[in-house]
């Protein structure tokens, strides 16, 4: 179904595209109409459709994905989000992609060409997950060959413009789409928040040091006055009483000396300032460290944590009412927070009024098992493979059990009822 995958970026008006082929002129055209922080623009070329997912960190730094097929997508929500985590996914790894001090997604390599295995290991899950849900796909409609390869259509997505979409690829050669309220990942927000406060404290510490340095300007200048009045005390004393000058220097003396002090004072509040900022920051990154081993280490055992699972019968909701007559293939999705980037092997068991259900090619203790991708620190979304077949009523009425396991390890299990 996925014919082509690309990877590019536009950079200050380089542009890069791996693999370099015929779609270099409209990929790098997307770029440079790009106006939104994230939105994705759909191309029918005859029998091929292009699905291109670009990011712009900023007027000058546009990156993303294209993904070309032969179909089209009929959950554009979907695949948005999923080629927002991949990149997103890919600048948590720090490859090719990283994440600069505004917590943005950047580009890691000088050329896409140095890093040609990773690449290749991107594209692969792309392919996997995007062909992992046929049911988001449905054939071409017949193309309009009187519309002029110049019509274009912007609009934002919402969850009712699935329709639209799809009828706006009827009547115009190319459509923009820009996704509202798009949510950077809790890893980016966490860098953009350390980062931040560094700079607020790295601010205070030279304005600080701007202070200490006028106060010591200052603490010079009191110590030159004090010698300019020695001198005038030495030339009032050829006229007028010796010991009057002398008490009013005294007394000047033990002014500038008390003022000597006073800055003295607020020099080492300061500095104690600095130090109690610095100790703040070091703090704070060995928290972050702290945390990332906590995750690294739970992740040998548990590669996610599954905060739910829900069901649907083939062609309706999950969680909705299910009734034994309209029975098909049953779905589970599971929702959780990975510890893990990579595919690990999930186990399921389908448990009817019967007992454990299997056929021939199930794993030993198992209905069926499936490979999924993680994002790690991220919350994932996982689609797992239909269990039954495509005549109706094949499930009878009753109380059913879907657990799901990794390495002899139970993640969740979920209780349902299959109504008469």
């Amino acid at each position: 179904m996925i014919l082509k995958n690309y990877i590019f970026s536009y950079v200050s008006g380089n542009y890069q595209q791996y693999t370099s082929d015929h779609s270099e002129a409209f990929i790098k055209q997307c770029c440079l109409d790009c106006k939104n922080t994230h939105q994705i623009a759909i191309r029918r070329n005859g029998n091929l459709m292009y699905y291109t997912f670009l990011y712009r960190n900023n007027a000058t730094s546009i990156y993303g994905f294209c993904v070309v097929c032969g179909e089209v997508c009929l959950n554009l929500k979907w695949l948005y989000k999923y080629l927002q985590k991949t990149l997103e996914a890919s600048a948590n790894k720090g490859v090719l992609f990283s994440y600069d001090k505004q917590g943005k997604v950047c580009k890691n390599v000088a050329n896409f060409s140095s890093e040609v295995a990773e690449i290749d290991s991107v594209f692969r899950d792309i392919k996997e997950n995007l062909e992992r849900y046929p049911a988001y796909w449905e054939q071409l409609p017949p193309e309009d060959l009187s519309i002029p390869l110049t019509s274009k259509i912007t609009f934002a997505f919402n969850d009712d413009d699935k329709a639209k979409i799809t009828e706006a690829l009827r009547h115009y050669h190319d459509v923009v789409v820009s996704m509202e309220n798009t949510s950077p990942s809790s890893f980016s927000q966490t860098i953009l928040r350390l980062n931040s406060d560094k700079e607020q404290l790295l601010a205070q510490k030279s304005e600080l040091e701007t202070e200490i340095e006028a106060l010591k300007h200052q603490k010079k200048q009191y110590k030159w006055v004090v010698l300019l009045s020695l001198l005038v005390v030495a030339g009032l004393i050829a006229i007028v009483s010796f010991n009057q000058n002398v008490n009013e220097l005294r007394s000047v003396l033990s002014i500038r000396d008390v003022s000597i002090d006073s800055l003295n004072a607020v020099i080492s509040n300061k500095n104690q300032a600095i130090s109690t900022q610095e100790n703040i920051i070091n703090r704070k990154e060995k928290e972050l460290t702290d945390i990332k081993g906590v995750l690294d280490s739970i992740s040998v055992y548990m590669p996610i944590f599954v905060s739910k699972m829900s069901v649907k019968n083939e062609g309706e909701d999950y969680d909705g009412t299910i009734y034994s007559k309209n029975t098909t293939y049953i779905y589970p999705k599971l929702e959780g927070y990975g510890l893990i980037d990579g595919t690990i092997e999930l186990f399921v068991k389908f448990y009817s009024p019967d007992g454990l259900r299997t056929y021939s090619e199930s794993p030993s203790g198992y209905t069926y098992s499936d490979k999924v991708s993680l994002n790690k620190c991220q919350n994932n979304i996982i689609f797992l493979s239909g269990y039954g077949n495509k005549a109706k009523g094949t499930w009878k009425s009753g109380s059913y059990r879907i657990e799901v396991w990794h390495k002899d390890k139970l993640l969740y299990e979920k209780r349902f009822t299959i109504y008469r």
